[in-house]
């Protein structure tokens, strides 16, 4: 980051994101201002955890708002915003990374081991060959030096038998070295017969039963307690998601049974009203088929009382005439 771009993050860290905002507008920063550091709010950001290690994030883009972390777990927002799932997955990201780097010290370890075995091997096998040769050359000594002591040749004699003493002080020497796999240069680097191994938490290199002292140095460094808490901080936020995601669960399911309730008691309350709708109807109907037969009662009744009417008109007139005459 840029001397420039540090000043500014300093500067918001102090007087807030929207410090160069105008006289009289709205400054109020909320949770989802997108210039407001989520994992802050949350827990705890990533980025202030490795600084000058070998996993440095770098300084965080973003503002630290000491008032909004304390805000947000009192809040009606607190776990409905996606913070949490956010910052499980940047914090998941980090620990796969890490454990990239685990195996792959693990895996460069194991190969640095099977080289020096391979070397260790080699260097044996040469040794032995070497030892081999010694045997040839003091036992040719020896037969010379006895062949010229029968031919009275006593100083090539002494000679020869100074030089077989010679080789076996070598062959001596090798055999030593065999038995305490010590190799053949000196002087010694210890740091080279160390043995080794890698941090199941952090991925860094640690002699095996290293002193206490350095062991405890590295339980209290950056890197080793940043990626315990991150694992620590996993599993506690996949609990919490969890359990809300139960619980938001829970609740559509109660709105789902709610709504269907109503929809049920809605549908009842269709049927109810069809059903007296058809009664209605029924009614209406069986009421005008009554008035249709009174009408046609009524009109057979006219019509009978008319037919009859004219039967004694025409009746009277008959006799009228008939009287008449």
């Amino acid at each position: 980051m840029s001397a420039r771009n540090a000043m500014a993050a300093m500067l918001d860290e102090l007087m807030g994101p929207k410090r160069n905002v105008e006289l009289g507008k709205d400054t109020t920063v909320t949770f989802d201002d997108p210039d407001i550091c989520k994992y802050y709010i949350v827990g705890f950001c990533p980025h202030d955890m490795f600084v000058n290690t070998k996993a440095d994030l770098g300084a965080c883009p973003r503002v630290h708002d000491d008032n909004l972390r304390l805000e947000y777990p009192k809040s009606d927002k607190f776990e409905k915003l996606g913070f949490e799932r956010e910052f499980l997955k940047f914090l998941s990201r980090l620990d796969e990374d890490n454990q990239r780097r685990i195996r792959k010290n693990l895996e460069k370890l194991k190969t640095n081991e099977e080289n020096g075995q391979k070397k260790e091997d080699m260097r044996k096998l040469r040794e032995e060959q070497e030892m081999a040769r010694l045997d040839g050359e003091i036992k040719k000594c020896m037969a010379d030096a006895e062949k010229a002591g029968e031919e009275g040749l006593v100083a090539k004699c002494q000679e020869l038998v100074e030089k077989a003493e010679q080789l076996e002080k070598q062959k001596a020497s090798i055999v030593e070295r065999l038995n305490s796999n010590i190799p053949a240069t000196a002087p010694i680097d210890e740091s080279a017969i160390k043995i080794m191994e890698v941090c199941e938490v952090c991925g860094s290199m640690l002699i095996k039963n290293d002193a206490q002292c350095r062991v405890e140095e590295h339980l209290s460094g950056k890197m080793h307690m940043g990626f315990s808490k991150i694992k620590v901080t996993i599993e506690e936020l996949r609990e919490r998601i969890r359990k809300r995601d139960e619980e938001n669960e829970k609740e559509r399911q109660k709105a789902r049974e709610e709504r269907e309730k109503r929809d049920r008691e809605r549908r009842r309350s269709r049927e109810r009203d069809r059903s007296r709708d058809r009664d209605r109807r029924t009614y209406r109907r069986s009421r005008s088929r009554s008035r249709d037969r009174e009408r046609r009662r009524s009109r057979s009744r006219e019509r009978y009382r008319r037919d009859d009417r004219d039967k004694r008109n025409r009746d009277r007139d008959d006799r009228d005439r008939r009287h008449r005459r």
